[in-house]
């Protein structure tokens, strides 16, 4: 279980999450770039969110994203996520 308190710590979490799983270097996209502009489609976020509920030991109750999400949306919703467990 990983300890994620920051924003960044999330960001830097997804990045490795996406390196593993996928083989993809996120290391010098900006954390406020869509996801689908660096490279991730929606099915591929589901695999990173669980790899994320794998990080902090529980599963989350609201996965809920704007339309085009970015690194920042998605580490906003886990440290929600954290923060109401």
């Amino acid at each position: 279980m990983t300890t994620l308190r920051t924003e960044h710590d999330v960001i830097e979490k997804i990045k490795e999450i996406v390196l593993s799983t996928f083989d993809m270097d996120l290391s010098e996209v900006p954390s406020d770039t869509p996801i689908v502009d660096a490279g991730l489609d929606s099915m591929a976020m589901l695999d990173v969110i669980i790899g994320l509920e794998d990080a902090v030991g529980h599963k989350f109750n609201d996965v809920s994203l704007p339309k085009a999400p970015t690194l920042q949306d998605v580490a906003q919703m886990v440290l929600r996520n954290v923060e109401s467990a």
